[in-house]
Formats: structure tokens, sequence, C-alpha cells
């Protein structure tokens, strides 16, 4: 990754994250044992990116977010077919 992409990346993290800034304080008061990587998942999920996308972003494979998916859907109580989106 070139320099500029990652500055392009850096800033693309920023907005989501202010964007979405007070549905991570709504969701941390509903399920405080979320971690911060998790509250950061959830933004993005929130934000309708792919797994694809959130492993480039998060510099991970897509099995790793596959994975913090699968583990975030048992902290917060989802059932395997149902959509983030739906609960929050």
């Amino acid at each position: 990754m070139t320099v500029t992409e990652r500055h392009l990346m850096d800033h693309l993290l920023l907005e989501l994250e202010s964007a979405h800034r007070d549905f991570r304080g709504q969701l941390s008061a509903l399920y405080p044992r979320l971690t911060p990587y998790d509250l950061r998942l959830c933004t993005y999920l929130k934000a309708n990116l792919s797994t694809k996308e959130i492993a480039t972003l998060l510099n991970i494979t897509p099995d790793s977010v596959k994975k913090a998916k699968h583990r975030l859907r048992k902290k917060i109580s989802l059932l395997p077919d149902q959509a983030f989106c739906s609960k929050f």
C-alpha cells in the first residue's frame, strides 16, 4: 500500500468513526462488555462494508473478520442467520 493510499484509508476510518460516534455510545451502553475492537467492527458493519473491505481496513484476513463477527454475534446474542443491522 502506498503512502497516498494509507492516508486515504486513515481519512476514511476517521470519517466512519466520527459519523457513527453516537451509535458507538449507544452500543456501549447496551453492551458494556464490548471491546473497542468490537465497537470498531460494529461501526464497519453499520456502514455496510463487506468482509473483504473490513479485512483491508483492519489489515487482517477475511477469515479473521468472519471469526470476529462470529464472536461478536455471541456477545450480543444474535442468531447466525440474523443480520447485524436488524439488532441495532
